[in-house]
């Protein structure tokens, strides 16, 4: 279990790593491995090429290869590149309970009000049950 922990942690801790992204279409890494891999940029209704470059993001309409049937399965035409700007590990405390991370962000999101400091907490509650919990930031 213990294992198993650890390598969800560092799944964790490597989701919400990441490198500065500077919004050129061409440095966007928008190849994903399927389409059931593109996560929501844009949620709003009506998205659009322009409001979703805006936000750092991969754009693929229909005439891009993106049908109505993707549409319908939940395949977004506007999603996040795999070297999405999001949030740097800043600082990491083992606990009682498990981990405690101050996460910041380095650029704006590209959505309205950035939340730019967070903090995430790991407790390992069971053998078989990890409980996280991320929350505007509180000092470690």
């Amino acid at each position: 279990m213990k294992l198993l922990v650890v390598s969800l942690i560092s799944l964790l801790f490597g989701i919400v790593w990441s490198h500065s992204l500077h919004y050129e279409p061409s440095a966007l890494q928008c190849d994903l491995p399927s389409k059931a891999a593109r996560f929501d940029c844009h949620p709003d209704d009506n998205p659009n090429q322009s409001n979703c470059a805006a936000r750092g993001c991969c754009w693929r309409s229909a005439s891009n290869s993106v049908s109505k049937n993707d549409l319908r399965q939940g395949i977004p035409y506007c999603y996040f590149p795999s070297n999405y700007n999001g949030y740097n590990i800043r600082r990491l405390k083992q606990t009682d309970y498990g981990y405690r991370a101050v996460l910041s962000r380095s650029t704006s999101s590209g959505w309205p009000d950035d939340i730019w400091t967070l903090t995430l907490d790991v407790w390992m509650e069971t053998s078989k049950r990890l409980h996280l919990k991320v929350t505007h930031y509180a000092k470690i």
